[in-house]
């Protein structure tokens, strides 16, 4: 293909990829990483435009304009994944010294007299290891959901690299016989790999980009956004998966429902804000107390489960109780006041109910009415409900449950 054509095709490609992805951005969010990348790829287009207008362009300004622009074009890719990976300013010292030895060099050996190629030479090498920089980023990029598309681009650009330095290696022939034809050849060579990498990078970052917001999303459909703690969808998936591990494998599952006491006086005296900062701290507190595999609720309002794998019914109340003494030495501070909370629990096993995860969640929030009813900040066992709290109501679970939520 003639090298004008692969010059205007790189051009127009750079200028849609901008496009593409400045606009995508704007419409799904992450703006910082899409202007970095637009930068880069409007960047290029001009390195194109200036190396197709060459002719009509002195050559003491053209070819070190070029250059830089193509130098520069890197480092903005270079920034624009490392924001979009949430690495910062990954090596970005180094890709600035790069720019800077680019734009001295160009400069000197342009306005220079000497016949042999050294610019040439030396952009090529330094695009060379900014490719492979940035394809070392990518390479080392582990996001859940989205190492394939990192891993794709960072092939992409490290062939990239690999044809850079050869372009290096064919420029070193300079003056040799049958250097032009070679030149001409590696130069079409360059640009096809151009169009190939540039393809590949617009991309790979969409496709990261997308992968990005997805997690994100899923994040936000499981989280609750005030404590960190799982929502009651997300708990709930989690759990039932969990009782159906336990089942099959013969374990044991406990289940803690915990409501903390006198929220509704907090609310009153110190508003909204004051009961979000209780929430926040009792979340905060009951995490640094559980192991890692178990797992935490805020079910709504100030009501809280723990699901305990391979946890039998006295070890979750060793923990329900561990859990109440450490919220009840909890001190918040709050706008000058200092606020005490208190907390019922109930606790129930799969030793009692079995591995239904409904009956353990209705058990167990029976046992916190209990706790409730029966003077608050203590932990009831499910077995105590069984005996005590549904006959003497003569209610069944379900009913046990919506009464203890109205109150």
């Amino acid at each position: 293909m003639h090298i004008q054509t692969l010059l205007a095709i790189n051009m127009l490609l750079f200028v849609l990829y901008a496009g593409v992805v400045f606009v995508s951005a704007k419409m799904y969010g992450g703006s910082k990483p899409a202007v970095w990348f637009a930068g880069a790829n409007l960047a290029w287009a001009l390195a194109m435009l200036g190396r197709l207008a060459a002719n009509r362009l002195p050559a003491q300004l053209c070819e070190p304009g070029i250059s830089i622009l193509m130098v520069v074009g890197l480092v903005m890719l270079h920034r624009s994944f490392a924001e979009l990976l949430d690495r910062g300013k990954l090596l970005w010292h180094l890709q600035g010294v790069l720019l800077l030895g680019a734009v001295v060099g160009s400069v000197y050996f342009t306005q220079s007299s000497v016949a042999y190629p050294a610019a040439s030479l030396l952009v090529g090498a330094v695009l060379g290891v900014q490719t492979a920089l940035i394809a070392s980023a990518l390479f080392s990029f582990s996001g859940e959901g989205v190492q394939t598309a990192g891993w794709f681009t960072g092939v992409a650009l490290s062939v990239y690299a690999v044809i850079h330095l050869m372009r290096v290696a064919v420029t070193l022939r300079y003056g040799s016989a049958g250097y032009l034809e070679a030149a001409h050849d590696m130069e079409a060579v360059w640009l096809c790999g151009m169009l190939v990498a540039s393809s590949a990078t617009a991309f790979g970052f969409l496709f990261i980009a997308t992968g990005k917001l997805r997690l994100e999303l899923l994040w936000r459909a499981q989280i609750d956004e005030l404590t960190g703690l799982l929502n009651r969808w997300a708990f709930k998936r989690i759990a039932i998966k969990e009782t159906f591990r336990s089942m099959r494998m013969r374990g044991r599952l406990a289940v803690i429902m915990m409501d903390l006491d006198g929220m509704k006086r907090v609310n009153d005296q110190l508003g909204h804000g004051g009961g979000d900062a209780v929430l926040q701290a009792v979340s905060a507190s009951l995490q640094e107390a559980v192991r890692d595999r178990d797992s935490i609720a805020r079910m709504g309002g100030d009501e809280f489960c723990i699901l305990l794998p391979d946890t039998e019914m006295q070890e979750a109340l060793t923990v329900a109780e561990r859990l109440r003494s450490r919220l009840e030495a909890l001190s918040i501070r709050y706008r000058g006041e200092t606020i005490h909370v208190r907390a019922s629990f109930g606790v129930c096993s799969s030793d009692e109910c079995g591995w239904n995860w409904q009956s353990l969640l209705d058990e167990s929030d029976a046992a916190l009415y209990e706790a409730k009813r029966s003077g608050h900040n203590k932990v009831v066992p499910a077995t105590a409900t069984e005996k005590n709290t549904v006959p003497a109501l003569d209610l069944p679970i379900e009913a046990v449950v919506s009464e203890r939520r109205r109150r």
